[in-house]
């Protein structure tokens, strides 16, 4: 069968496939159904990341018009900024980012990764975060007009990759966890994810149709409220879908997405998120992140309680890597998780 994306060039900027396995004593631990999760923390570009997918496109297209600076933006410890800073090094680009202010904007974490990549940062301060979305793409494009004036050809990647031809990287993905499902034989009926730009949960939905897998994928919002996060995944699964010549859309029932557990704003973890991180990591040797995984996982534990899966259904879920950002958020888990009695508590 020919891939689905396999008309648009790519180049291969991870390891592939990620792994895909059983969470067995973590769903002993919530005495609901089994879980599954799909590890693209372990993409290889940087420390990992779903972004890698999306930049294959995105950049092979770039080589392709000869681009040799790359401009994007995100938050102080975006994941998506450091990806794209390691794959410009790897392609021999420049990376320029604008990154907006956000809880932490010390020399740690992924901001501490870009000192190592030496890439050239900007933070901007915005009063009102709905400044973000007309401040940081006019400064980014200021920005691409200075370094053509001097002679480079820069292209401006919006923040996430949250474009169609990033979508594509997740089309593949959707591909990508059909074929695994089949091989292990595993007979799943959910996937869920974080959802910030709505990116990630656009290819999979439409991969998913595709290939006529009737998975039903939940975002776990840790940044927009319901209705602007469920228009963001329609508007790229058309426009998406459009790129590959697919007659394939979608409609609001079929995109589902909790803006429950976005706690006190994007960026800042809630209890929940502390708790899913810890259980996940006593339970499977694995760490979430605080920023999207955590909060995408405490999401999931909180719908299993509620009753919204059955102990019959199999769930898989999509780590979409950041653990950097642990780092970076060292004071908030700690103060947390200092009350907790565990083995982190007991002097050897």
């Amino acid at each position: 069968m020919v891939p689905i994306t396999a008309g648009l060039p790519r180049i291969i900027l991870g390891h592939w496939p990620t792994p895909l396995h059983e969470l067995p004593r973590l769903s002993a631990a919530l005495g609901g159904p089994r879980l599954f999760i799909k590890r693209d923390d372990l993409t290889g570009l940087a420390l990992g990341g779903n972004k890698c997918r999306k930049l294959e496109y995105v950049l092979a297209d770039a080589q392709h018009k000869g681009i040799d600076t790359l401009i994007t933006s995100g938050s102080s410890q975006s994941n998506h900024a450091l990806q794209t800073a390691a794959a410009a090094r790897r392609l021999g680009m420049e990376a320029y980012l604008v990154l907006v202010k956000g809880v932490h904007v010390e020399t740690q974490g992924n901001l501490l990764l870009q000192n190592i990549l030496s890439s050239t940062v900007s933070i901007v301060e915005v009063a009102d975060p709905g400044e973000v979305f007309s401040a940081v793409p006019e400064k980014m494009t200021e920005l691409a007009d200075q370094l053509r004036s001097k002679g480079r050809n820069p292209l401006v990647i919006p923040a996430g990759a949250e474009m169609p031809l990033g979508t594509v990287g997740w089309v593949n993905a959707a591909e990508e966890i059909a074929r695994q499902l089949q091989e292990q034989k595993i007979d799943a009926q959910y996937v869920v994810l974080a959802h910030s730009g709505g990116g990630t949960q656009a290819g999979l939905v439409l991969g998913f149709k595709q290939v006529n897998l009737p998975l039903a994928v939940i975002g776990i919002s840790v940044t927009h409220r319901k209705d602007q996060a469920v228009n963001e995944v329609i508007t790229l699964v058309n426009d998406t879908a459009k790129l590959l010549a697919l007659e394939a859309g979608v409609t609001q029932d079929e995109v589902v997405v909790f803006d429950d557990y976005i706690g006190p704003g994007y960026g800042i973890p809630t209890r929940e998120c502390v708790d899913a991180i810890r259980l996940v990591a006593q339970t499977e040797g694995i760490f979430l992140d605080p920023v999207y995984s955590g909060k995408g996982m405490a999401g999931l534990i909180d719908l299993i309680g509620k009753g919204r899966f059955t102990s019959q259904d199999s769930i898989l879920f999509i780590h979409t890597g950041g653990v950097p950002a642990l780092f970076a958020y060292h004071q908030e888990l700690a103060g947390q998780l200092r009350g907790d009695a565990g083995p982190a508590d007991t002097a050897l």
